[in-house]
């Protein structure tokens, strides 16, 4: 908050960023692939986003901002929910310093080299000596023209760094959200399919006990006429009910339609989806399963193996998913 308020003071343009990008990006499925780079004055920021289980925040800087490492990591962190991010900064010194002139660790005093220069031309005139004083002489008389780098002001660093920071990070955002949306309508309509392969599978479940009385009738029928033995149907009845109940996938088809519903939710949150789909994309694997173990029925078995394909595609592209 204290950062927005100091950017609209400053008509600093990193709050329109700020504006258009942090805020509007909360509103779609995110991934976790992201790259973005920014250049602002001395500073150069590069940002790289992968896949991680948790927000782990690398910084990679010069040792001029090695100071500000933690604040820069924490600059990041605030803006990311999961990923592994690579944070390359840097800083060219040449360009810190308007006025000044850098020579390796030293910068030329031209505040000091013009005050020495005036002092030895007033007392060459009032020693009526000859003004022959050359740029060698000069700099030999008088080393005080020349300083150490001044200490660094980390704060006013900050201002230029962090504009560039939010910048890049902003150009991982966009493009993470891109990404996440082109996933979420991949995942979709694979949960599109899902539910039509559910719809074959909720079609044939009622038949399978009835398919399997059929068959055993046929059989009994088949083994006991050759003997001439008389069919016990009480018996038979029993063991087509003990098949049914075994068979029986109801309950996997209601929490399956169930979970899928859920997920159907989920997937729209603005806040990050990554692991309760995860979550759903295995409970659905195992449903789907136990459908697929319980039901003797060749057109469930497809439905199921078709199922399964989908999840597992779902699974892999969930995995890059903030």
């Amino acid at each position: 908050m204290l950062f927005i308020v100091r950017a609209i003071s400053c008509g600093c343009p990193c709050f329109r960023i700020l504006n258009s990008a942090f805020f509007t990006r909360s509103k779609i499925m995110k991934s976790m692939t992201g790259y973005g780079r920014a250049t602002n004055g001395p500073f150069t920021v590069e940002i790289q986003s992968v896949n991680h289980k948790f927000c782990e925040i690398s910084v990679k800087t010069p040792g001029v901002i090695l100071p500000m490492e933690n604040k820069i990591r924490e600059f990041v962190k605030a803006r990311v929910n999961r990923g592994k991010l690579y944070v390359m900064l840097n800083y060219d010194r040449t360009l810190s310093a308007a006025g000044n002139t850098s020579v390796g660790n030293t910068r030329l005093n031209y505040d000091s080299a013009r005050v020495t220069l005036e002092a030895l031309q007033e007392l060459g005139r009032n020693l009526g000596l000859k003004d022959d004083i050359t740029l060698s002489s000069f700099m030999s008389f008088d080393r005080s023209i020349w300083r150490q780098e001044e200490s660094i002001d980390l704060e006013t660093l900050w201002i230029g760094l962090e504009a560039c920071i939010l910048e890049a990070i902003n150009g991982v955002l966009s493009m993470r959200d891109t990404e996440g949306k082109k996933t979420k309508t991949e995942i979709l309509e694979r949960i599109t399919l899902i539910k039509e392969h559910m719809v074959e599978v909720e079609k044939k479940a009622p038949t399978v006990s009835l398919e399997y009385a059929e068959a055993l009738k046929k059989r009994l029928k088949t083994l006991l006429g050759k003997e001439k033995i008389m069919m016990d149907e009480t018996r038979l009845a029993q063991e087509i009910a003990l098949y049914a109940d075994k068979c029986d996938i109801t309950e996997e088809i209601v929490r399956t339609k169930s979970h899928l519903e859920q997920f159907l939710q989920i997937i729209d949150k603005p806040e990050p989806v990554g692991r309760p789909l995860d979550f759903l994309t295995q409970e659905l694997n195992r449903e789907i399963n136990t459908i697929g173990s319980k039901a003797n029925n060749l057109s469930i078995v497809r439905a199921v193996l078709q199922i399964k394909n989908e999840l597992e595609k779902i699974r892999e592209q969930i995995q890059n998913v903030e």
